[in-house]
């Protein structure tokens, strides 16, 4: 993870406005950055990020008919610190309102919780609907927004280290 030093900022993981995945657009709402890593979870992951590491969480929130999904992106030192994170993962990312978008999976509510890594980074998603109602296996509205928020994350940080190693590996040598 030598390699993978730019800077890590909302705007690098979760650019733009909007989120456009195939036919499907997502309004970007709220977006955080903060070192004080428990500080955007619920329940038993604060403690386990901490535990872990994490140097720094960003957070992204995107909404479409009624559905929000707040990503969490937690940024740690090594690859092996974000993997047992993401492992040991109970409780979840606490979904980050404002923008347009109201409190949402907050009160006991069920919602709909992922976790996975790659690389140094641990992400985290928690969806569910803007009016509060609970979240079902029916709801495939819900998995369909948070599967593309997932994958686009994935593929933000796959991005991150391609470009990062072609940098390093055109870099004159010192």
């Amino acid at each position: 993870m030598k390699k993978d030093r730019a800077p890590v900022t909302v705007d690098s993981f979760f650019p733009g406005k909007q989120l456009k995945m195939g036919d499907r657009v997502y309004a970007k709402a709220a977006t955080h950055r903060t070192t004080k890593c428990a500080t955007t979870t619920q329940g038993a992951l604060g403690s386990i990020l901490a535990n872990n590491g994490c140097d720094q969480v960003i957070r992204a929130t995107y909404s479409r008919s009624g559905v929000a999904v707040t990503v969490g992106l937690a940024v740690f030192e090594t690859e092996a610190q974000a993997k047992k994170a993401a492992q040991q993962a109970s409780g979840g990312l606490a979904s980050l309102s404002g923008s347009g978008v109201p409190t949402f999976c907050r009160n006991g509510t069920f919602c709909r919780r992922t976790a996975n890594s790659y690389g140094r980074y641990a992400y985290f998603t928690v969806g569910g609907f803007t009016s509060g109602k609970d979240v079902t296996k029916a709801d495939r509205n819900v998995f369909a927004v948070g599967d593309d928020l997932t994958n686009f994350t994935f593929r933000q940080i796959r991005h991150r280290g391609e470009v990062q190693a072609s940098a390093a590996a055109t870099a004159p040598a010192a």
